[in-house]
């Protein structure tokens, strides 16, 4: 009798306290039986951004070339003292192009970003830049 308890024990008690119980089939079948009745969430299409206008877009490239080149700006500015303010934007105009801005607001771009860079980084050439850009 006492053979026959261990060997109960043996093969039916001591593999569940090995390893984990297996799920009831009959919650498993539950769950995937059952349909959900809360409406499937379906990833909603994001709006699509607004077109920026060319003038927005100007702002942007200004405002974010002053901040982070501002002192680059000014750099350059002492480094070319010799060639003028219009000679400076053609100079940069060819090796930095810009996409989405017309040569028109290439050249607004170029001479805002002088003037409020030396305004923000070295107002001693303001008044070289501001004299620059109304010759040119």
């Amino acid at each position: 009798m006492v053979v026959v308890m261990v060997g109960i024990l043996a093969v039916a008690i001591v593999p569940r306290l090995v390893a984990p119980a297996p799920a009831e089939p009959a919650t498993v079948a539950r769950a995937t039986a059952t349909p959900t009745s809360a409406p499937i969430a379906l990833p909603t299409p994001s709006p699509t951004p607004k077109q920026k206008t060319e003038q927005q877009s100007l702002d942007d490239i200004v405002t974010s070339t002053v901040r982070v080149y501002s002192v680059l700006v000014c750099n350059n500015l002492q480094e070319y003292s010799a060639l003028s303010i219009p000679q400076i934007v053609d100079r940069v105009l060819t090796q930095y192009p810009t996409t989405g801005l017309s040569d028109q607001s290439r050249q607004v771009m170029a001479h805002r970003v002088l003037a409020e860079s030396a305004v923000k980084s070295c107002p001693d050439q303001s008044p070289r830049v501001a004299a620059g850009i109304t010759q040119g």
